[in-house]
């Protein structure tokens, strides 16, 4: 079971990858993102500063730029 962040990409710059999908502190970039099943919110901190999550474990397939989540329960 894989952990999740997900976060919009406020540094997009244009770019049609606006999500930002952590999977287990991994950084991947999407256009979309689709949780099926349980989620929470999660603080998390990067380079000093306080990010708030979309947070679930599960696993994650892809669907061209799309992240499709599908979650296990806690």
């Amino acid at each position: 079971m894989n952990k999740y962040h997900v976060r919009f990409n406020t540094k997009h710059n244009g770019s049609p990858l606006v999500w930002r999908v952590f999977e287990n502190g991994v950084e991947h970039l999407a256009t979309d993102v689709r949780i099926i099943g349980e989620t929470f919110t999660e603080c998390t901190q990067e380079y000093g500063e306080t990010k708030w999550n979309i947070a679930c474990r599960g696993r994650m397939i892809w669907v061209d730029q799309v992240a499709v989540i599908v979650t296990d329960k806690d």
